[in-house]
């Protein structure tokens, strides 16, 4: 059978994703593919993708550069096939999320490529030039430092650049543990840096990709659009904490890191169900607010792509260590990359812990479409009046900023007031008292 070159079209990559940016090539024209080898990573809304070839064959066009965004369903890249080879239907086809390490079939055709000179050391005016494995927060660092990232050679797995393989290639010395050659580094041109300082370069321009955009449209189109108010409520959080420090000694919570959070979760899943229009959202095109009887809570995730927000699903189902184990998998997954577009989708409400990073509270914004979002500051010893004595107790701020078109303030405040009474008291959480 003659040859035939088939375009392969970016595919739908999740719930509700209209394109991708392109990242990174990890193949360029002319390149023998195999069939699901990763051929292109691209960077949704939700997630870092790896994208595997539906085919086996020769890279006959690569339709799209660095940083173009790509709609689903518009060609991706075209491969030109041999009769009769396979394709991703006759064999099961995997999307590879995240920072992946390499198929076994491109480490064979690298050593292929490079032949003895995969074996020998070779001279830097000889090195093999090729496409760099390497994250996009260290291709963002190469950038700044003035290091062409494509000429350095990686410690990590599978030969990937780490950030300590840029900084170094940048000083002229080798990564800690580093016995093997460095190939020399191609720099920056002096005239094509701009003005430096002792801290850096006098300026940076960071494009605004993928995630970051998206995150800077929704928080634009929530405030825009959702009338936003907080109300603040001071809590003593002394019993949270003994509960907490009580759950940590239980034999289920033997693999688990216990937090108060997992308990702030189950007391306001318990204030949702009293106060159901808080786990709502407001619907403008038939003009009706949609009232959620599930609790998909969102945990809003510092990472470094920008903040995401994993959902815990049916948290109401869950246990205080289930919620708490699944907190940590999906947070671990946001912050390495291998989260997954639909667990970062769906929420009902979020909650965003400020206190993790030592503030008190803060006017959190809507995470649209939702009707509320709940903040929860620091919790530290300070004095507090019990009965008609100053105590030292844990004191916690709790922020609720809600859509006031669903929300009256007297309602906020009545949501805010018995949220913040089972924190006071999170034994009723579990029927005591």
């Amino acid at each position: 059978m003659a040859d035939e070159v088939r375009e392969f079209k970016l595919p739908d990559l999740g719930e509700g994703l209209e394109e991708a940016e392109i990242v990174s090539w990890l193949v360029k024209e002319g390149d023998e593919v195999e069939l699901n080898q990763p051929i292109v990573e691209v960077e949704t809304e939700k997630a870092l993708v790896q994208i595997p070839s539906p085919y086996a064959g020769v890279v006959e066009k690569l339709h799209g550069d660095v940083g173009d965004r790509v709609k689903v369903g518009a060609a991706l890249v075209s491969i030109k096939t041999a009769g009769g080879a396979p394709e991703a239907g006759k064999r099961r086809q995997e999307v590879l999320v995240g920072y992946g390490p390499e198929e076994e079939g491109t480490r064979r055709r690298r050593r292929k490529k490079l032949g003895k000179a995969a074996d020998a050391e070779p001279e830097p005016e000889q090195e093999i030039l090729r496409k760099a494995l390497a994250t996009p927060p260290v291709r963002k660092l190469a950038r700044e430092m003035g290091v062409d990232i494509d000429t350095v050679r990686g410690s990590g797995p599978e030969g990937r650049v780490t950030r300590d393989d840029v900084v170094a290639a940048s000083e002229g010395t080798k990564p800690a543990g580093e016995k093997e050659h460095v190939a020399s580094v191609t720099r920056l041109e002096p005239a094509a840096r701009r003005p430096v300082t002792d801290e850096g370069p006098a300026e940076e321009r960071i494009p605004v990709r993928a995630i970051r955009r998206t995150i800077a449209e929704r928080m634009v189109r929530s405030y825009t659009e959702i009338p936003h108010v907080t109300e603040w409520l001071e809590v003593d959080a002394t019993e949270l904490m003994k509960l907490r420090d009580d759950l940590k000694t239980a034999p289920e919570a033997e693999d688990v890191k216990m937090s108060p959070l997992p308990v702030l979760v189950k007391a306001l899943i318990a204030a949702l169900r009293k106060h159901p229009l808080v786990n709502s959202s407001w619907d403008a095109q038939s003009g009706e607010i949609v009232v959620k009887r599930y609790y998909n809570i969102g945990i809003a995730t510092d990472t470094e792509r920008g903040l995401l927000v994993p959902v815990v699903r049916d948290a109401d189902q869950l246990s205080v260590f289930d919620i708490a184990r699944e907190v940590a998998r999906l947070a671990g997954a946001a912050r390495d990359g291998t989260i997954t577009p639909v667990e970062l989708t769906g929420s009902t409400i979020t909650i965003t812990n400020v206190g993790s990073f030592g503030m008190d509270s803060g006017t959190p914004i809507i995470n649209f479409p939702e009707a509320a979002i709940l903040a929860t500051g620091a919790i530290t010893k300070r004095p507090w009046v019990v009965g008609d004595q100053i105590a030292v107790r844990y004191v916690m701020t709790l922020a609720l900023s809600f859509d006031h078109r669903i929300i009256d303030g007297a309602e906020a405040g009545r949501f805010l007031r018995y949220l913040g009474d089972l924190v006071e008291k999170p034994a009723r959480l579990f029927g005591v008292l």
